[in-house]
């Protein structure tokens, strides 16, 4: 068991959660099986430690001392029999609670019992701790602070525990999570299927939730702090091919690997892509770079992930129904001449290239995963995106429209006089009206929109004016909403309430001092909604 001298996550965790093959419908008999069966199948050896009980272990009521209990049906010798059992396997104690008042199948949460909760977790020998939201906006706290209070409580206990924030991808990347947990969300469940596996991909490696200048999020992970796409669906979906197609790209994202398959009863087939030996190599690669992508046209997608030894590791990966072969030239890869090329599923190399390789003809989901080059300096990391590109960094003022968003939820596209949208809907490039006025910058979005845009707490002001766009039908309605950081905190700075086009635009300046996180959201159904001038005032 670890020790409060190691630094925890130096790679991605591996291990299992009992949620995606047995949602809440967990017992006693079923995780010592699970244990079982991890080190049976050899998964133990190949790097699965955690063994992580979702929600359904407990039940809803508190003992009379405050304590939380274990389901006595479910669970009748209770969490320290069952965490003595998974460590004499040789495996770590993972468990679920919630920040919220329940969870969410309405059992007992951790708001306003977190030091009890954490104290009790260490008392049972708990090593991960997945910490989900639902109900946390009723605590009314940031989810920074929210989340910060449990890292406190659970390095006052002494014991070292992994914390897994579980925030539906609110932007733990943009508020500190890199100082609160080893990994966050990135996005919302993931389902057996690939379109909702390629969304949760998506939201760590492309454009879904940040700005496309970002080329994903890597720039925020690293060892002790990963982007967590979600749970492996890896022998839940409907092929082989579909649950290597998974693997692959969790491992060259460098996401956590928590296997959510029935290993009681898995196929060797199964078996294989989880404990496939090279393939984990990339996912622990001691560097701990996110793989990001190099090439992206209809489906076809190339990712890159340089690799401590000097070597890196390329995904060649065809999404679309249109079967095609897929090049490679060495220059998106940083390399040039005659490079070695490795297969690692198939276990060997495949020869030596010059110039590029050229994948097989991949149908949907097909791919081969590399590893090129040879051993020798590290290559160069992908520069990360500027920071003054991003937040703010100079007094005076600083136009939202004029930075990247650090989060995006919903439709939403950045408009600017003579330019065309960084991003979405409209390729509309007139200036922005306003009433009688026209304005030269400006964020516009239609029906629900969302941008949380990192403000660092070096702005003392937030400007701008808002009202709806002059082309909506007449009975139109939409509303402007400020809030500090996320939805979860309630922090609410400035409230529109309900607008119509006829409407006089309304001014905003409200005071943002010491704010780390300003989140923008516009409502109204199928409406385009004008942030006029958004901008911060700096002093």
């Amino acid at each position: 068991i670890m020790n409060m001298s190691q630094k925890l996550a130096l790679t991605p965790p591996m291990g299992w959660n009992s949620w995606n093959a047995f949602e809440q419908k967990i017992d006693e008999k079923i995780i010592k099986e699970i244990a079982d069966a991890l080190v049976r199948s050899g998964m133990r050896d190949a790097g699965y430690r955690y063994l992580v009980l979702d929600d359904g272990w407990l039940q809803k009521e508190r003992d009379s001392k405050g304590i939380l209990v274990a389901d006595p049906v479910k669970f009748p010798s209770g969490m320290k029999a069952i965490g003595d059992y998974i460590h004499a396997k040789g495996l770590r104690f993972g468990i679920y609670e919630d920040r919220g008042k329940l969870t969410c199948q309405g059992l007992a949460g951790s708001y306003q019992h977190e030091a009890t909760d954490m104290a009790t977790f260490a008392s049972w020998g708990v090593d991960y701790l997945k910490l989900d939201s639902c109900y946390a906006e009723l605590n009314k706290r940031l989810s920074s602070d929210d989340y910060s209070l449990y890292r406190d409580e659970i390095a006052k206990t002494g014991r070292p525990m992994i914390l897994s924030m579980s925030d539906f991808g609110n932007g733990a990347w943009a508020w500190g999570g890199e100082k609160i947990g080893q990994l966050w969300r990135t996005s919302y469940d993931i389902y057996p299927n690939m379109d909702s596996v390629y969304n949760c991909a998506e939201t760590s490696t492309g454009g879904n939730v940040t700005h496309p200048a970002f080329n994903g999020l890597g720039q925020f992970a690293g060892p002790g702090h990963w982007n967590d796409p979600d749970m492996l669906q890896v022998g839940n979906l409907k092929t082989d091919t579909e649950s290597r197609a998974h693997f692959s790209l969790w491992c060259i994202l460098a996401a956590p690997l928590m296997a959510g398959n029935d290993l009681r009863k898995m196929p060797e087939s199964v078996r294989a892509i989880l404990t496939a030996k090279e393939v984990i190599a990339i996912n622990q690669d001691p560097r701990g770079i996110q793989g990001y992508k190099v090439f992206k046209n209809n489906g076809q997608e190339v990712y890159n992930k340089p690799l401590a030894d000097g070597t890196t590791a390329v995904l060649i990966l065809n999404k679309s129904d249109k079967p095609a072969a897929i090049t490679v030239p060495w220059e998106l890869i940083g390399l040039m001449g005659r490079q070695k090329v490795r297969d690692l599923w198939l276990r060997k190399d495949i020869g030596t290239f010059e110039g590029s390789f050229t994948s097989p003809r991949l149908a949907q989901h097909e791919h081969v995963l590399l590893r090129i080059g040879s051993r020798g300096r590290p290559l160069p990391a992908p520069a990360p995106l500027p920071v003054e590109r991003y937040t703010v960094t100079k007094s005076g003022v600083t136009y939202l429209s004029d930075l990247c968003y650090i989060w995006l939820s919903d439709l939403c596209y950045i408009w600017r006089r003579g330019n065309p949208p960084v991003s979405g809907l409209s390729a509309r490039q007139e200036p922005l009206v306003l009433g009688e006025n026209f304005y030269r910058k400006g964020l516009g979005c239609q029906g629900k929109s969302v941008m949380m845009y990192k403000i660092n707490g070096r702005a003392s002001r937030f400007q701008a004016t808002v009202g709806l766009d002059p082309s909506n039908s007449p009975t139109a309605e939409g509303r402007f909403r400020v809030m500090e950081e996320d939805f979860f905190g309630n922090k609410m700075l400035f409230d529109s309430g309900k607008l119509r086009p006829d409407a006089p635009p309304k001014p905003i300046d409200i005071d943002v001092t010491n704010k780390g996180c300003i989140m923008l959201e516009f409502t109204g159904d199928n409406v385009l909604g004008t942030w006029a001038e958004a901008r911060v005032v700096s002093k």
